[in-house]
């Protein structure tokens, strides 16, 4: 299934939403209110309740998707389908507005490493791969949906691209091993990990950690949805595209990823983990940064950025100053 979020205009309240192909989307709020009654005969909680709060993603949990599940069978049932409404009529909202958590691994491709240290030793620096999984945090207020924009704050220079395979958390985690880690998963979605280089590199000589440099309102493009994870049972075999302006910047396929998504999940578990919480896998080789004259790949208003991983969909934004 794909799960997600939308608007409806005029209105700005996020609703949950089943996204089916065809263009149609089904509205879940809607949905579990005529269905309430059979639901409500199954033993289920009242279903309004456990949809109504939809930003911080909790309703993403496996007991959540699993309601859902069940929601849809009664909807595909009936023959009359009140809660079906065409995409041109709606906004897609990001599937998850305001995670708990959302922590974003860093070099965590095996080209990009390579591409990373032949930056910083241009700089006179020596870069090892690191022995665990590194991060840092992006923050909810820098997150937007797909068909948004990036915007480019004033004075800030060198704004670069970097196409994400996120995870999506589907039950409390904590210290969970290696070896079972997937079962933790929801499912998936992609994130564009916006960020100003030359604030970066600031903040990496001074030896702190990105907080500015990644967390501009709009630095973090999230969706289109949310894949759940019995359609991605191998996250390790997706293959990654993001352009610009239709031509390819990064091109890659997740079998790339030193820290694979159990490795992440469990390692990551330490911290505990709670249903809507998410963990960006890192990005693969590309980025603007690392091409021989970055300035002309930095984006700029009116550029168009498309991000695409197999089986989940593509992520589409345009800049603007």
């Amino acid at each position: 299934m794909r799960l997600g979020t939308f608007t409806a205009p005029p209105s700005t309240r996020l609703r949950p939403a089943v996204f089916l192909d065809g263009d149609i989307v089904v509205d879940l709020l809607a949905a579990a209110e005529r269905w309430r009654g059979e639901l409500a005969s199954e033993g289920l909680r009242d279903p309004l309740r456990t949809l109504e709060e939809c930003a911080d993603g909790a309703w993403l949990s496996h007991k959540g998707v699993a309601f859902v599940r069940t929601l849809m069978l009664s909807e595909a049932r009936s023959t009359d389908k009140p809660d079906r409404l065409p995409r041109a009529s709606i906004r897609i909202g990001p599937p998850i507005a305001r995670p708990g958590k959302f922590i974003a691994a860093g070099r965590n491709y095996g080209a990009h490493l390579r591409e990373s240290q032949a930056i910083w030793a241009a700089r006179g620096r020596k870069v090892e791969g690191a022995t665990f999984p590194t991060a840092f945090v992006k923050l909810s207020s820098a997150i937007i949906a797909t068909d948004e924009c990036i915007v480019i704050p004033p004075q800030v220079e060198a704004v670069d691209y970097e196409i994400e395979l996120v995870v999506v958390i589907g039950q409390a985690a904590h210290n969970v091993p290696l070896d079972g880690a997937l079962d933790y998963v929801a499912g998936y979605t992609i994130c564009n990990d916006v960020g100003a280089r030359h604030i970066q590199k600031q903040e990496m000589e001074q030896q702190i950690g990105l907080t500015m440099s990644k967390n501009f309102p709009s630095f973090a493009p999230l969706g289109p949805w949310m894949v759940t994870a019995d359609e991605i049972p191998d996250p390790q075999s997706l293959s990654l595209t993001l352009r610009v302006n239709n031509g390819v910047r990064q091109q890659a396929n997740t079998q790339d990823m030193i820290f694979n998504v159990a490795a992440l999940v469990s390692y990551w578990s330490r911290l505990g983990l709670a249903p809507g919480d998410m963990i960006s896998t890192g990005t693969p080789s590309g980025v603007a940064l690392a091409m021989p004259e970055p300035e002309k790949y930095y984006l700029k208003p009116g550029d168009v950025v498309e991000a695409s991983i197999e089986r989940i969909g593509t992520l589409r934004n345009i800049v603007r100053g």
